[in-house]
């Protein structure tokens, strides 16, 4: 019984430190060295340019592509770029999407791939959602961008 009362404490210590050591010092400071120069999701002139090239004019297609504008409009790091605009991110959205059936009903697989103004990869994003509710797919896109624009778009990186 005593074997157990001492294994049920050290269950419980090493539950309650687990916490402890997962989080961190709690007052993290960055090493001193030089200040890095703000890429481009640092832009003073505002969010970041993002051009999206999509590849079909299929209808569930052009669904999508409404889905990722009005994500992006809505992310506030990225805008869309007018034509007159340069690009800081393209999105790029191949060809079809697939459409398979489940119990759930039709799904579809999207696939949108991430590159600078260059065309350089930065980042895919391949999801599957409802064929009637694009936004999960489309929010998990723009997530790879932003996520892009964080690692950065310099070409010298």
């Amino acid at each position: 019984m005593k074997r157990l009362r001492g294994l049920a404490l050290l269950t419980v210590l090493a539950a309650l430190s687990a916490p402890c050591f997962a989080r961190g010092p709690a007052n993290q400071v960055p090493p001193p060295g030089p200040a890095t120069a703000p890429g481009p999701a640092a832009t003073p002139s505002g969010p970041s340019k993002v051009c999206l090239d999509v590849q079909t004019g299929d209808k569930l297609m052009e669904q999508f592509a409404d889905r990722l504008r009005e994500t992006i409009a809505a992310s506030g790091a990225m805008s869309l770029a007018s034509p007159a605009d340069s690009c800081n991110l393209q999105l790029h959205v191949p060809g079809n999407l697939l459409r398979f059936q489940t119990a759930g009903g039709v799904m579809v697989s999207t696939v949108v791939i991430v590159t600078s103004a260059s065309g350089r990869y930065l980042s895919t994003s391949i999801t599957a959602c409802q064929a009637n509710d694009l936004k999960p797919c489309a929010v998990r896109a723009v997530a790879a961008a932003k996520l892009a624009l964080l690692v950065g778009t310099d070409e010298g990186s």
